[in-house]
């Protein structure tokens, strides 16, 4: 399953011509892509177990840009909301602009993860030190929309688990490809290597993501997601919902 994901993604890659398309973050996963100068994007998502995070991300100079965020399940209802443990930062750096012939590369680091917060850690890791490459794409010179292309390593120092054995290199992989002009299609895989251990509390297949954005004048994205489709974690599918603003000042 990992080698056709990997594959189809590869191929899909190469026999595409370029076009911008800017998006800061998948669903999970980071891109290359950086906010302006006075950039801000407000972002915020409901996921399992009644969670619910806020993120903001703001351009400090013209590549680079500083976020941070914080969540907390059981947000709703009569339980007592259980908050995350730490709040999540994050730092990106576009180190090469993308031109005809090559991607967008920066580096980053990223200590916000995904789901719930389970005692010491997320249910899925965040990102920690990374670098990852970006390049978006006309397909059939326009008529078929655009694609962008992502694929990124990363290093997590803020979750590991050395117990497990489990503190070694990831790699991700994800594109986001348009259906209609304000609608984007999205699928991630993360190789989970970081956290695929016999004795954790995964299966090793890695998080397979798929999720529909609806973008509005580029300014509000509305986001539906299906998380964790191999069910690396569990028996069923995470479902999320996700709302992201863009402004300056």
């Amino acid at each position: 399953m990992k080698k056709t994901i990997f594959i189809i993604l590869i191929m899909t890659f190469n026999i595409l011509i370029c076009n911008d398309v800017f998006t800061k973050r998948l669903l999970d996963i980071p891109t290359a892509y950086s906010l302006n100068r006075g950039e801000i994007e407000i972002g915020g998502r409901l996921y399992a177990s009644n969670g619910m995070m806020g993120e903001i991300n703001i351009g400090v100079y013209k590549n680079f840009f500083f976020g941070v965020s914080y969540g907390t399940s059981n947000i709703i209802g009569d339980e007592t909301p259980a908050w995350n443990g730490q709040p999540g930062m994050r730092m990106q750096f576009l180190a090469f602009e993308e031109d005809f012939y090559y991607p967008n590369l920066a580096i980053g680091f990223d200590s916000q993860g995904a789901g719930q917060w389970l005692v010491d850690r997320f249910a899925i890791k965040s990102k920690g030190f990374y670098l990852v490459m970006s390049k978006n794409y006309y397909v059939s010179e326009g008529q078929l929309g655009t694609l962008g292309f992502h694929w990124g390593i990363n290093y997590c120092v803020t979750e590991e688990d050395p117990d497990y054995n489990d503190d070694n290199m990831n790699m991700f992989i994800g594109f986001d490809k348009s259906i209609v002009p304000t609608v984007n299609l999205l699928c991630e895989y993360d190789f989970a290597w970081n956290d695929n251990s016999k004795d954790g509390t995964n299966k090793g297949n890695g998080y397979l993501n798929i999720g529909l954005r609806w973008s509005f004048e580029n300014v509000l994205h509305l986001e539906f997601d299906m998380k964790d489709v191999l069910k690396n974690t569990g028996e069923t599918l995470g479902r999320e919902v996700r709302v992201i603003y863009t402004t300056a000042f």
